[in-house]
């Protein structure tokens, strides 16, 4: 009743964090009812309905006006990354693997996935964090380990996870050009580092916790305990680091519709409830978890795809004309080996899968130009992991010809998990 009538008239973000805990006491009360309560049965059904107003009060807490507490990079996905790469750190500490690269490697590589893959192998409880994003080049990549990162916030291995569209200097770097121009990377070359707002209630054991936690797993001893310690005070990016990714419903109005993938994810990677995502042209921040991974559900279909999308061939294709490997691109490449080897830190890059469909007979060429050029740079502490045609036939783990869904991204991290030419942190 209280996130009922809270809900009736909140307006500001803070107005709507107070029906998002709401909601979530309420559901935790409902799973506490007893398996062997004849309330049992009723009590089930009035959490899935909490799970859908939970679901329009957190987009509604997301899509509040709200001002970042730095100054924007002109991307909203780098900003949200960034976000929650800090507060992760504050969270639960500095992850032990960090991927990086663009949109391929955002949806490509699922650290939940790579982290139990990694524990099955008694390689221990290592942290993955997914900070990819959508257009990201070598030289954002440079930019975001050399200049954004502090040493301290710097992991113990890094995935660099792309293709040979991100190493193109003869194409515009849009997506660099439009970042150094914005008032977050003048901020930063004027000496001042993006943080977040400190606060002393919070421990990492808190969130520790909870970050694997599933709202249709908690046992009533879950829920007396979260009672306990769920404040009223709680925020969205709180409940984003405790693994609570639900996001909106498609009725409410406040996102377009157009190009939105509305989807039923399993228990096994997210909490009963429905995630909302953009497709791969149009990302909805909303639908990135706690570990900086967007999953996408939808299997490529090329009868389907083609019908609201060119087939465009490699001939024509702005990512790789006009075509250079030795410009700009290269040059943050050797930068950031240079860091890793200055900060004894391993740098292992990934050629991420593609579709057949996406490798004619222009791309192809691209591709064997890349693995040579990429093959020359291995070595001196950079490993190369050549997975470009793993799954040529396999459009079940591909959203589209050049991105895989979150089957692919599964697939791909318990991969790579299993390979024993990438030299993973030992346990702490």
């Amino acid at each position: 009743m209280r996130a009922a009538i809270l809900a009736q008239s909140a307006k500001s973000k803070q107005d709507w964090d107070l029906v998002v805990s709401s909601w979530v006491q309420a559901i935790g009360a409902m799973q506490a009812v007893s398996p062997q309560s004849p309330k049992r049965a009723y009590a089930q059904k009035k959490v899935a309905e909490y799970l859908q107003n939970l679901d329009v009060a957190i987009q509604k807490a997301a899509t509040a006006n709200s001002q970042l507490p730095f100054a924007s990079f002109n991307n909203q996905i780098f900003d949200e990354q960034l976000l929650l790469y800090l507060s992760y750190i504050a969270a639960v500490g500095k992850p032990d693997v960090l991927i990086v690269g663009s949109s391929r490697a955002l949806v490509g590589i699922d650290p939940q996935q790579l982290q139990q893959a990694l524990a099955a192998q008694g390689k221990g409880n290592l942290k993955v964090f997914n900070f990819a994003v959508n257009g990201g080049t070598a030289q954002i990549v440079d930019f975001q380990l050399r200049q954004l990162l502090t040493p301290e916030q710097l992991p113990r291995l890094i995935l660099w996870a792309d293709g040979v569209r991100a190493f193109n200097s003869g194409r515009p770097d849009r997506t660099y050009k439009s970042m150094v121009a914005s008032a977050g990377y003048q901020g930063l070359m004027a000496g001042s580092r993006p943080t977040l707002p400190q606060n002393g209630s919070e421990t990492f054991e808190d969130c520790e916790n909870t970050s694997g936690a599933s709202l249709s797993r908690f046992s009533p001893q879950d829920s007396k305990a979260s009672g306990s310690s769920a404040s009223l005070a709680a925020t969205p990016r709180q409940w984003r680091m405790a693994g609570v990714s639900l996001e909106a419903m498609g009725n409410s109005g406040t996102i377009p519709d157009e190009g939105l993938l509305l989807t039923q994810l399993d228990e096994i990677t997210a909490p009963s409830g429905l995630t909302l995502a953009r497709n791969i042209t149009g990302y909805s921040s909303l639908a990135i978890k706690a570990n900086g991974f967007l999953p996408l559900d939808i299997r490529f279909d090329p009868k389907i795809y083609y019908q609201k999308k060119p087939r465009v061939s490699g001939r024509y294709d702005a990512d790789y004309q006009p075509f250079n490997l030795a410009g700009q691109q290269a040059t943050a490449l050797n930068s950031v080996k240079a860091l890793a080897k200055q900060q004894q830190i391993p740098l292992v890059f990934v050629n991420l899968p593609l579709n057949q469909d996406y490798l004619d007979s222009v791309r192809r060429l691209r591709e064997q130009q890349f693995q040579q050029f990429i093959q020359q740079q291995a070595g001196d502490g950079l490993s190369f992991i050549d997975m470009g045609r793993q799954w040529p036939n396999r459009n079940e783990y591909f959203s589209d010809p050049s991105h895989l869904n979150r089957y692919g991204a599964a697939a791909v991290a318990i991969q790579l998990a299993n390979n024993t030419q990438i030299p993973w942190p030992q346990p702490r």
